[in-house]
């Protein structure tokens, strides 16, 4: 079993503090939550969707997940970012996921090819950590913020 975490993308606190009370509605306590850190640092990718200023989060769930329910719960979140969009573009940026003692996956609708596991209903797992020997292994399709070593920090505790 595997600890399930979110990362979140935003840069409305008001609308963040919101979406935090449904998430813990659908998937239970939160055992822990980083600081938000300055996102736009890393990448603009989404700021035509999203605006500027965004913030970046994780929590940690009080739940141990299988691999399989990252297909639900990637559906779940996704509903939740439509539900607060506006004007067909996201205003939350729910990325769901695990964490256990030899890695941490994100769910994606994004296909890959050899890093990417598919799940079903076009759900894929991407593997974007490895802890190995006590270092944490970092991949070409390592995401920027994910390269961090205060990011990689909160991973190993959970």
């Amino acid at each position: 079993m595997q600890n399930m975490i979110l990362a979140v993308m935003y840069s409305d606190k008001g609308l963040y503090n919101k979406v935090k009370s449904i998430l813990i509605g659908r998937f239970g306590d939160i055992k822990a939550e980083s600081s938000e850190y300055d996102f736009d640092r890393f990448t603009h990718f989404y700021e035509k969707e999203m605006g500027k200023n965004l913030v970046k989060r994780f929590l940690a769930f009080n739940r141990d997940i299988t691999k399989q329910e990252l297909v639900g719960i990637k559906k779940q979140t996704t509903d939740i970012e439509k539900e607060f969009s506006e004007e067909g573009k996201r205003r939350i940026n729910l990325d769901p996921g695990y964490v256990n003692e030899r890695e941490l996956v994100l769910a994606s609708f994004k296909t890959g090819t050899n890093y990417k596991e598919e799940l079903g209903e076009g759900v894929y797992a991407h593997r974007v950590l490895e802890f190995k020997d006590g270092k944490t292994v970092m991949f070409w399709h390592t995401f920027p913020d994910y390269r961090v070593k205060e990011n990689q920090g909160f991973f190993i505790e959970k």
